[in-house]
């Protein structure tokens, strides 16, 4: 079993695993959308109207942000919605901008890490 935290949200519950649980099937996604989702971000005025954002853009931003949310989310109150990328559409508003909120503040601690890893001894391709 995965350490899960119950978060209470707007008109019921969900369950989330630890962003460092989510699986690399999970993750591989929103890793790749993170990339065009980072340039968009650059073009997109935060001062602009909603109005502003091209309707193709907004739709993929709006993916991105229901890619972070599921790969967190173990279940939630909805029994008859499922934690799908479908069923994340059929949620009241007020919880769905909740769910949305906690995959943004945790988007950092799903991204790979890069880095070298300072050990000389490391493992390296040859």
């Amino acid at each position: 079993d995965q350490p899960m935290q119950r978060l209470n949200i707007p008109g019921g519950w969900v369950d989330v695993r630890e962003p460092e649980q989510v699986s690399e099937r999970l993750r591989r996604r929103v890793t790749t959308m993170a990339s065009k989702a980072g340039s968009l971000a650059v073009h997109i005025n935060p001062d602009s109207e909603i109005g502003d954002i091209e309707p193709e853009d907004m739709e993929f931003l709006l993916e991105f942000n229901d890619a972070v949310a599921l790969c967190l989310v173990m279940g939630w109150a909805w029994a008859d919605i499922p934690v799908t990328m479908d069923g994340i559409k059929d949620l009241p508003a007020s919880a769905y901008d909740a769910i949305v909120r906690h995959g943004q503040q945790n988007l950092a601690r799903l991204m790979p890490n890069f880095s070298v890893d300072p050990d000389p001894k490391a493992p390296t391709e040859s």
